[in-house]
């Protein structure tokens, strides 16, 4: 990571890395979900589920988009920020659409999951974080038209967030934003990468006319999960349906151990 961006990381708990995917990048992974749109629920490969406005699992569903998981915009970062341990937890491909006419409220890890769970530390220059998301936009959010919203510096924040501060009536589908908050407007080809401690929640998407479609990457420590015991969390069917450089990604490991996908800096899939 450059300065600029461990600067901006460090203070803001997210970075907005624009123009990530190329031009054959972008086209191929946009017409790869709109065929998984497209597909029948009863005729979506195996491990794929529709769950409201997302597809579980959808990372898998094509190889573009799957290869995103190693992206080298993000994978060095992914690296860096996980202290050369990572783990690809899960992928689901979300697409927002006006019919939705709720916000999705404000969350982060140690609200979710318990304070004690979570890392964000700086030592000797390096971030560490055990708990991070990469969201692959493909298609644009313009100011006013909703989507992801974060409070910056929140992942640092050492106490308990008032309830009711930033969303009082959680039935208004279009609240004024408090000063503190910011609603992150990514063109299509960006990537906004966050620690999951960062405080964040979604506002209603508006636009009729155009859906909001993003792909949500999960990443971890390869020796930390919430699942119970030492397993792979992703189901057999999807891991059978990966290359073998991203099934090694989802594997949890000893925190002594160094995967050889992580000393690879740029990685090709091979295609099964």
């Amino acid at each position: 990571m450059t300065p600029k961006q461990k600067y901006l990381f460090d203070v803001t708990g997210y970075l907005h890395l624009k123009n990530v995917l190329s031009p054959e990048e972008l086209r191929n992974t946009q017409a790869a979900i709109e065929r998984c749109r497209q597909t029948p629920p009863d005729q979506l490969p195996p491990g794929i589920h529709r769950n409201g406005e997302g597809f579980s699992y959808g990372f898998s569903f094509d190889k573009a988009l799957e290869a995103l998981t190693l992206h080298p915009v993000t994978w060095h970062m992914i690296k860096e920020l996980t202290g050369g341990k990572p783990r690809l937890n899960r992928g689901t491909l979300a697409i927002n659409t006006n019919e939705k006419r709720q916000i999705t409220p404000l969350h982060c890890a140690r609200e979710d999951l318990g304070w004690l769970t979570r890392r964000y530390e700086v030592k000797d220059g390096q971030i560490f974080a055990n708990d991070l998301v990469a969201f692959f936009h493909f298609t644009d959010v313009f100011p006013g038209d909703g989507g992801l919203v974060v409070i910056p510096g929140s992942h640092k924040s050492e106490f308990e967030r008032p309830e009711g501060l930033f969303f009082p009536d959680l039935d208004n589908p279009d609240p004024e934003l408090h000063p503190a908050m910011i609603n992150i407007t990514p063109r299509a080809g960006d990537v906004v990468l966050i620690s999951e401690l960062l405080t964040h929640g979604v506002l209603v998407w508006k636009p009729k006319d155009r859906d909001r479609r993003f792909l949500i990457l999960r990443y971890k420590t390869q020796y930390f999960q919430d699942e119970q015991g030492n397993k792979n969390p992703l189901p057999e069917e999807v891991l059978a349906r990966l290359s073998p450089e991203t099934r090694e990604l989802t594997e949890p490991a000893f925190y002594t151990d160094v995967k050889e996908i992580a000393k690879q800096e740029r990685v090709t899939l091979t295609i099964n």
